[in-house]
């Protein structure tokens, strides 16, 4: 009888704690907030990509200006973007800025959120070389669809502005599509 109880306590508990978290990223959907609204895209395979509806490079390929031809760096025609990732020093201090944000903005969430990895992709205007649009993507699973869209928003109004140097071929694309990982600490 007791392991019975026992058993009892452990189900009751853990359906209570599933019915306590909150998953705001199930399905796609539109949130209007405070002064903004953000657009969570939920595909067949759970993954989410969140951001804000205002963006216009979300879903468009990175390419050369004046052509229809993606263009992806990768290791044959590996080439940095922006003056800054020429000195492997100036590119860690970035992705210090962007980590030191992240935990920042995640800090009501650490015990859930740690050692996690997020997906950020940054698009920056190559014309000016700021960061103009961010944009996020994790699984409907992880403790991330569990963070109300205001987190991603305090995220997203500090690394919007961030301002680097594009090099000439980062000046011929028709935006600057970057890919962080970033492991909540």
């Amino acid at each position: 009888m007791k392991r019975l109880t026992f058993l009892i306590s452990i189900l009751f508990n853990t359906m209570l704690a599933i019915s306590q978290t909150t998953n705001f990223y199930e399905t796609t959907k539109t949130f209007h907030e405070n002064g903004y609204t953000y657009q969570c895209d939920v595909t067949s395979y759970k993954m989410v990509t969140l951001y804000n509806k205002n963006n216009k490079w979300t879903y468009v390929d990175q390419m050369k200006k004046g052509s229809n031809v993606p263009f992806y760096v990768t290791p044959e025609n590996f080439q940095p973007l922006f003056e800054e990732d020429k000195d492997i020093k100036n590119f860690k201090q970035m992705r210090k800025t962007y980590m030191e944000i992240i935990n920042n903005a995640f800090r009501e969430y650490k015990g859930k959120m740690k050692g996690k990895r997020l997906y950020i992709t940054t698009c920056t205007n190559s014309d000016t070389g700021k960061v103009e649009e961010v944009y996020f993507e994790f699984t409907t699973v992880e403790p991330f669809a569990q963070v109300p869209v205001s987190v991603y928003r305090e995220i997203e109004t500090k690394i919007v502005g961030y301002k680097r140097t594009p090099t000439e071929l980062g000046k011929s694309l028709n935006y600057i599509c970057e890919f962080y990982t970033f492991e909540v600490e």
